[in-house]
């Protein structure tokens, strides 16, 4: 009996060791750090002990402060080390004209250099189709990625000049099929905040020869305007269009911006909040459970099939991005927003509501 105790509580032993040792195998830290906050929202703890200090594990990665233009606005005066910018402008556009062909005097619309076209196969004489503010299509999209350093496989951490800029690349890279994207809370000033010091050395990118596909791995996660004109016919439908811009915006009492002077909502949206109110007050995010109490009470729900939109899609990719971390899984973001669909080559065909018809 007492030799079968001892055969038990070798047996026992041996077991825990195998256990211990398996779960400090360093191949498994990459893959359990993806249940770390919520998977994609991190601190700067994470991103200087997991990627700075241990290299990520050996696994590829990529830390990109966003913003629109070039790096002189914030990247140059201080950034997080080993950082590299990205210009927004780099993924989305609204006209793209001939450098070669449009006089110095007249603004081509976007802020990119010639390197960063070319990246995508554009020319100084190229010209695309207007784009009210979409992403690119993929045919220059990925590569424009690909030219970041980022393939689908890459750890990516992104930061933004704003909550909205941090959102916006964190969803194109979701869309394209990028698996392992992470958002800092609170940005660089989160980064000082910990501790940390910043630097003004400029990061030279790595490009890699090829993103992994040709065509966006998640193409449910974008919805145009006919998709947008189809829910807002079928009243009856399960799919709602949620609203995030402030709430005198979509009561139509003051337009977005100045180059979209229109008023109103699209008919039958739901105000899903401004920006504004899923933020504190130092620039983090609120809890997911804050952000689902507050949706809850307009009656956004995970039960429906939610496509989120703004102004030109900044701002809701904020909100796009609470649905994701909270695990909804029928979300979208309509990508042009109220830009095309109240200024697009087809706006007559869009039904709008305003609150106050003599405002702004």
């Amino acid at each position: 009996m007492k030799k079968q105790k001892k055969v038990f509580i070798f047996i026992t032993l041996i077991t825990l060791m195998i256990t211990f040792f398996i779960g400090c195998d360093d191949s498994d830290d990459h893959n359990n750090n993806t249940t770390l906050s919520s998977g994609m929202l991190i601190d700067a703890k994470w991103v200087k002990e997991t990627l700075i200090d241990n290299d990520n594990n050996g696994h590829a990665y990529v830390i990109a402060e966003v913003g629109w233009g070039g790096p002189e606005g914030s990247y140059d005066p201080g950034h997080i080390p080993g950082a590299i910018h990205v210009n927004t402008d780099e993924i989305e556009y609204d006209l793209f004209l001939s450098r070669n062909d449009t006089p110095d005097d007249v603004w081509l619309e976007r802020s990119t250099t010639e390197e960063e076209d070319a990246a995508k196969g554009l020319t100084a004489d190229d010209t695309l189709p207007r784009n009210w503010w979409n992403i690119y299509p993929d045919e220059y999209l990925l590569p424009a990625i690909a030219s970041m350093g980022i393939d689908k496989d890459t750890t990516v951490v992104v930061y933004g000049t704003s909550a909205s800029a941090g959102a916006r690349l964190v969803w194109a890279l979701l869309y394209t099929g990028v698996e392992d994207v992470r958002l800092l809370n609170g940005g660089y000033e989160a980064w000082l905040a910990a501790g940390y010091e910043g630097t003004t050395e400029t990061t030279i990118r790595s490009p890699v020869s090829y993103f992994g596909s040709d065509t966006a791995l998640h193409p449910e996660y974008l919805v145009d305007t006919d998709y947008v004109r189809n829910v807002v016919q079928d009243p009856e439908s399960n799919a709602l269009i949620v609203d995030i811009r402030n709430y005198d915006e979509y009561i139509g009492a003051t337009a977005p911006y100045s180059y979209i002077p229109t008023s109103g909502r699209i008919s039958g949206a739901v105000w899903g909040h401004n920006v504004d109110d899923f933020l504190n007050s130092d620039g983090t995010l609120k809890t997911l459970n804050e952000v689902e109490e507050m949706w809850r009470e307009a009656g956004i729900t995970s039960e429906k099939a939610l496509s989120f939109y703004c102004g030109t899609a900044w701002r809701s990719s904020l909100a796009f991005l609470f649905a994701y971390m909270m695990g909804w899984e029928d979300i979208s973001n309509y990508d042009s927003s109220w830009y095309e669909w109240s200024m697009g080559p087809d706006a007559e065909m869009n039904p709008v509501e305003d609150d106050s018809p003599d405002l702004p």
